[in-house]
């Protein structure tokens, strides 16, 4: 009995709080705190492609045909930049990517070849990923005669990898040009 009557009595205040005007008590919400975003993190690069082909790129550069000619900017010599897809070493579980050059009427027969490797991150931003390779070559690429760029692999999620290559011939002065491969999702990440 004591129970009904206790029941009775808390439904009637309710209702006469009601009819009264006034509210029935209502919970505050404590403010939400919103919680910091993560940080990027290694992403796939949006409209890469995972392919298994190993494509190359290239980029036309310049340099003055000889250091005497250094002064005149008629006196042009041609070369390119050529590297090729960021791909998984068939070595090593990790991230390689190739440089060379190839000359067109230079004077120069060396150039130092450059080549730093990219991961591509969830907030769009492309980040260094591993050591630059970089090698002192002739003209003409191939095994032993380029640079290589190399990272790691800690896991084979699907990334998206690019790579920065920058030929600087040996003697003379040439553009800043550097050549950025077209990107590729690997399952490689690091």
């Amino acid at each position: 009995m004591r129970r009904s009557l206790r029941t009775i009595s808390i439904t009637a205040g309710i209702a006469g709080a009601v009819f009264l005007g006034g509210s029935p008590p209502t919970a505050i919400a404590a403010p939400v705190r919103s919680s910091p975003a993560p940080p990027p993190s290694p992403a796939p690069a949006p409209g890469s492609e995972r392919s298994a082909a190993r494509g190359e790129a290239r980029l036309e550069n310049r340099g003055p045909s000889s250091s005497r000619d250094a002064r005149s900017a008629s006196a042009y010599c041609v070369f390119q930049t050529y590297g090729d897809y960021v791909h998984v070493s068939s070595s090593a579980f990790e991230a390689s990517g190739h440089g060379w050059w190839l000359n067109g009427n230079c004077s120069a027969t060396l150039a130092v070849v450059t080549v730093q490797l990219q991961q591509y991150y969830s907030d769009g931003v492309w980040r260094n990923a591993g050591a630059p390779g970089s090698q002192t070559v002739r003209s003409g690429g191939g095994a032993g005669n380029r640079a290589t760029g190399r990272a790691a692999c800690v896991n084979g999620g699907l990334t998206g990898w690019r790579s920065v290559v920058d030929v600087d011939l040996v003697g003379l002065a040439d553009d800043p040009g550097k050549l950025y491969t077209p990107s590729r999702n690997i399952y490689c990440r690091r």
